[in-house]
């Protein structure tokens, strides 16, 4: 309705992926204008994993911890600086957090709160110093406060790992979009789960390069990240790739990023 006020309205924004279907659930039409630039940052200034060897389904999470706990530790151990990992849920990553402290005691690690106030926001954002000599992984969710709108530039943020594909909680709400697309397209899984979820796994992932001298490192681990439908959603930027079935696989590749 506000749309249709106006002559004319503009969208914009890094994260419009697929444009077609921002377009159709912002009010366009389809002879509406749509164009997508690509990034511009040097490529060559991200490594960009791909676990897909782990299931994040609900049914399989408790037997993902393990896993999980140790791709963790070895990407955070290959350079010291600050990493973030994001969850789909507070449950799933209160568990792996859990996880993760009992077998590495000794790690530094902090972690997102459920509602937290700004001052809280502040303090949690107030660890990722420049110039880190040591190790700092922060926990945090999928759509949240910490995977967008944030800049932690330069080497404020050496990586980010997102576990899972993202994808929004079955509800009421969620069904009758996917009802109402299924109807008008057959879209209705992508329009109200499959899409939505990316748009975070791309926002959270955009976190690590924010300038032009940014270099950073982002792991996806879920097997939907070499699922056709999912990869046909990945940003030009992201086509260079490196898919890793082992802890040496991720050692090796990241050895290779940091040195060079």
């Amino acid at each position: 309705q506000a749309i249709k006020r106006a002559k004319s309205a503009i969208f914009f924004s890094a994260t419009l992926t697929p444009l077609e279907y921002f377009r159709d659930t912002l009010g366009g039409e389809e002879e509406d204008y749509i164009m997508a630039l690509s990034s511009p940052f040097d490529s060559e200034k991200l490594e960009l994993l791909i676990c897909d060897n782990i299931s994040t389904r609900y049914k399989d999470r408790e037997k993902s911890y393990f896993d999980i706990v140790e791709y963790l530790n070895t990407v955070v151990n290959q350079k010291k600086g600050n990493y973030l990992v994001f969850f789909p849920s507070y449950k799933y990553m209160n568990n792996i957090h859990d996880r993760y402290i009992e077998e590495y005691p000794t790690s530094n690690v902090i972690i997102q709160s459920f509602n937290m106030k700004e001052k809280e926001r502040e303090h949690f954002l107030g660890n990722f110093n420049s110039n880190c000599e040591e190790i700092l992984l922060g926990f945090a969710v999928l759509g949240g406060i910490f995977s967008e709108g944030i800049d932690l530039t330069g080497d404020r943020l050496s990586g980010v790992i997102i576990v899972g594909v993202g994808l929004p909680k079955i509800c009421l709400e969620r069904n009758i979009i996917r009802n109402f697309f299924d109807e008008k397209n057959s879209t209705g899984f992508k329009y109200a789960y499959m899409y939505p979820g990316m748009n975070k796994v791309l926002q959270a992932a955009g976190r690590v390069i924010r300038t032009e001298t940014d270099k950073g490192v982002i792991l996806l681990i879920d097997e939907r990240f070499s699922y056709s439908d999912y990869r046909r959603l990945f940003p030009e930027h992201w086509r260079k790739n490196t898919r890793v079935k082992r802890l040496k696989d991720v050692e090796k590749s990241l050895r290779l990023f940091w040195s060079d």
